[in-house]
């Protein structure tokens, strides 16, 4: 492409990843990083992540083995890109993102952390295993808890018809008065309690209770504010762990047998395509749509870098 950047603060160029629009992932003969037009630096990276850069030819630049992970973990939160696909432990690679951030910028890590312990209700949809692999998608602002249930494959049979359980001002005064005895609430306590005070109560809500409600602390599938990322997940995680036939059977069939997930979303995004292409979208709400388009070239070769080693 031609306004990719030929020339870098460490070199040429000579290879260069299109991370999204107007980001991109350069290498050099001996060294490399990330590059940022710096009139979407402005609007896409928190003040503490570009303080972690530098500024060159137009650009907010991370230079690799420290910097760049700061950018990789903006983007990852902010949903504007995605760990490649050539890299075979993603889970292993942001771990090693989020390590080499405390070693190298722990100020910008500190920053990060208040902002998420302060905001716990930051994104809109969390989806969790609630029963035995039967998930529940909860609508932070809509304020609904969506049931779903599988067939022998894994598939949700009814994603376009959930069992949706609205969480209204009388459901959390309810809980709170509930919790008012220890004793008797815990005869009477519901799994459903946990979300309702971990995700749709707030501040002041939470402190009026005086037991607190048990909350699961490993049953989370994804966090998100893409409704598409959401249910594509979901949906991936119930075959995953639902389908009930020989692992050959799984792989040869996951293609066809999650194709009824992209068709919902499908249907889903013609009802409202009128809608959304009325309204005026920022350049963070682009880039989260764009990520999807961004493909790896199928003759890449470049090296994965092991993320401890590097920093």
């Amino acid at each position: 492409m031609s306004d990719e950047p030929k020339l870098s603060p460490w070199g040429a160029v000579q290879h260069c990843e299109i991370m999204n629009t107007g980001i991109y992932s350069v290498d050099t003969a001996s060294h490399g990083g990330i590059m940022i037009k710096e009139e979407y630096a402005k609007e896409i990276l928190s003040p503490e992540a570009r303080k972690c850069g530098f500024r060159e030819n137009g650009y907010l630049n991370f230079e690799e083995d420290c910097a760049a992970a700061v950018a990789e973990r903006e983007f990852l939160d902010k949903e504007i890109w995605e760990i490649p696909d050539y890299v075979k432990d993603k889970t292993e690679y942001e771990n090693s993102l989020n390590d080499s951030i405390k070693q190298y910028f722990p100020e910008y890590w500190e920053e990060r952390e208040k902002k998420l312990s302060a905001n716990t209700y930051d994104k809109r949809y969390i989806v969790s295993d609630f029963l035995i692999g039967k998930p529940v998608m909860v609508d932070t602002k809509a304020k609904t808890l969506n049931f779903y249930s599988y067939n022998m494959y894994g598939q949700l049979y009814d994603l376009k018809n959930p069992e949706v359980h609205k969480v209204t001002a009388k459901t959390i005064n309810g809980l709170i008065k509930r919790t008012q005895d220890y004793f008797r609430y815990k005869k009477t306590e519901k799994v459903v309690d946990g979300y309702v005070y971990k995700y749709l109560m707030n501040k002041n809500q939470k402190e009026q209770c005086k037991t607190e409600p048990y909350i699961r602390l490993s049953d989370k599938i994804i966090e998100t504010n893409n409704f598409e990322r959401a249910v594509r997940k979901m949906c991936e995680w119930s075959y995953e762990n639902n389908f009930h036939g020989s692992a050959d059977e799984k792989e040869n069939g996951r293609h066809q047998r999650l194709q009824y997930c992209e068709n919902y979303l499908k249907d889903i995004k013609a009802e409202v395509n009128y809608s959304k292409n009325s309204e005026k979208k920022s350049l963070l709400q682009t880039l989260k749509e764009n990520k999807t388009k961004i493909k790896q070239p199928e003759n890449i070769n470049k090296p994965v870098k092991e993320k401890n080693n590097m920093r």
